[in-house]
């Protein structure tokens, strides 16, 4: 049986799934306008987001991911201790393991794996990961400790830290409180951040238990949050003041730097961390609502663009639509002309519908006439034993009717009548595509579109259109008066006559055959012109 989270989850990728094509079919849409400048920035954004996307659907099934970042000595190692619970964890010092690898913590090493092989092929040189049995709380989480952000190498670190950051559900910036606003830290984050989307992004102040409380509290604090929200130029969840090693089970403190308050928000982080963000449904809540904002986001950003054009696209679209519906008109009053034949193929192909609907004595007299309507009467002539000249004369009317019966079907079903409408329509556009044209390039679209060979380019695709559309309406309306002319009702009224003579004329000859009577041939032949005359 499914679990809940189960459950949500298979919704979430459902629901992900249509986030996903709506940004499919905007891309789409924007490959049909090659020449709306604006359009190509947008179907960028559109396969980007699509790509963010993806990556969040592939850690619906992977345990929760936090990453801490931060320069060297802010206490990232110290702080990884203290949240996991075991002290020696992560090794601290001044030569630390992850000044030039990531370095990813999990309660049993094979946790790991899935999240590794995300790093690529050199996962082994440039990944160490390390676990603890007694890291209880890490059973559901996996940290990564990143490499410096102000190493000397930390320009080989970017690719790494990028990587780790793709790769995060939860992403801690760790600051020293005695310098928080260390330029080349904040500025060394600041493109991987406007990048992130993942489920929370908290700022840390650590050791502030340094500072003083009222200092801290009153100016330090409210102060870095409004730098760091101008330099990320995004918004920050939560920005916490901690001391990290208050919370080791052996802080080991100097004893010539004690503490000067008890002011720390560690407890926060760590509900944070593990009751917040771990609890049973919140991550795919998260993952669902980071792919949705992703697909607004570009929703509002194709509205802006759009709003920014609106009075020149409405313009275009009036007069679009206004010169498509006179050309259309004038397309079908040219392919009105010559009605006489096509009247007469029409009626043809009624006929032949009709004489395979109708049954008894009336559905073979349609099927009779169909054929004379096709071959003419000069059938006739052909079994006139005796009559050379006028089997001959009967032969060519014959041939003479088919081949204009045969033209007259064909004129329905060819091009002709389509490629005589299709050059009025193209006459027409081009009479009003310059006034149409201005508008588009004040929408934004190229200067190319005042080109009409251009835009007239795509006949062949409106030449099949028109034609798909004259044999489907055709064959409609020929669909439909022929079943209505076909009903029971009329078939039996129609037919009644005919066949009410031929079976009193059957009664009469089998009655009249079994007391010993036979009538003469006369009467089968008034018999059979009755029935003809009725019919």
């Amino acid at each position: 049986m499914m679990s809940t989270t189960q459950t949500a989850a298979l919704k979430a990728l459902g629901r992900i799934e249509g986030f996903k094509n709506d940004l499919k079919m905007l891309s789409t849409k924007f490959e049909d306008l090659p020449l709306w400048f604006p359009g190509v920035a947008l179907k960028k954004q559109c396969d980007e987001a699509i790509r963010m996307i993806n990556d969040i659907e592939e850690r619906f099934e992977r345990k929760l991911v936090v990453t801490i970042v931060g320069p060297c000595g802010a206490g990232k190692s110290t702080l990884l201790n203290s949240l996991t619970g075991v002290d020696d964890l992560s090794r601290i010092g001044h030569q630390r393991p992850t000044t030039g690898n990531i370095i990813v913590f999990s309660r049993n090493s094979q946790d790991a794996g899935q999240l590794v092989e995300k790093f690529g092929s050199h996962a082994s040189r440039v990944v160490e990961v390390k676990s603890s049995p007694a890291a209880d709380l890490l059973e559901h989480v996996l940290f990564i400790d990143t490499p410096d952000t102000d190493s000397t190498a930390y320009q080989k670190h970017i690719p790494l830290v990028r990587k780790a950051i793709a790769q995060s559900d939860m992403l801690i910036c760790v600051f020293d409180s005695e310098n928080p606003k260390r330029r080349d830290h904040v500025d060394f984050l600041a493109p991987f951040i406007r990048k992130f989307h993942g489920e929370s992004l908290v700022g840390v102040i650590n050791k502030c238990d340094r500072q003083d409380e009222l200092e801290l509290k009153n100016r330090i604090l409210p102060d870095f949050l409004d730098y760091i929200q101008g330099a990320w130029q995004g918004t920050v969840d939560c920005m916490l003041c901690i001391s990290a090693r208050r919370h080791l089970k052996d802080p080991q403190w100097d004893k010539t730097v004690e503490p000067k308050h008890d002011f720390d928000q560690f407890d926060e982080l760590q509900k944070l961390i593990f009751d917040s963000i771990n609890r049973a449904g919140y991550v795919v809540d998260r993952r669902l609502e980071n792919a949705r904002t992703l697909r607004n986001f570009v929703f509002g950003e194709i509205r802006q663009e759009m709003s920014r054009y609106k009075p020149s696209l409405v313009e275009a679209e009036g007069r679009m639509k206004e010169a498509e519906k006179k050309s259309l008109f004038e397309t079908v009053s040219a392919m009105k002309n010559d009605d006489s034949r096509q009247l007469f193929g029409v009626g043809l192909m009624v006929y032949q519908k009709l004489a395979q609907r109708w049954v008894g004595p009336m559905g073979w007299m349609l099927a009779v006439w169909a054929r004379l309507l096709i071959f003419g009467t000069g059938m006739a002539a052909l079994f006139r034993f005796g009559h050379p000249v006028r089997q001959i004369m009967g032969m060519i009317s014959s041939w003479r009717h088919f081949k204009d019966s045969k033209s007259a079907l064909d004129s329905l079903k060819n091009d002709e009548r389509v490629d005589a409408g299709l050059r009025t329509y193209r006459l027409n556009i081009m009479r009003t595509w310059p006034d149409i044209a201005e508008s588009l390039v004040n929408a934004g679209f190229d200067t190319a579109v005042r080109n009409t060979a251009e835009v007239l380019s795509a006949g062949d695709t409106f030449s099949e259109k028109l034609t798909g559309v004259w044999s489907d309406a055709l064959e409609s309306e020929i669909e439909r008066l022929t079943r209505r002319l076909s009903g029971w009702l009329l078939q039996i009224v129609f037919n009644l006559p005919a066949f009410g003579i031929l079976v009193y004329t059957g009664w009469l000859t089998l009655k009249n055959f079994i007391v010993g009577t036979y009538f003469a041939g006369n009467f089968f032949m008034h018999a059979l012109w009755s029935i003809v005359i009725v019919s």
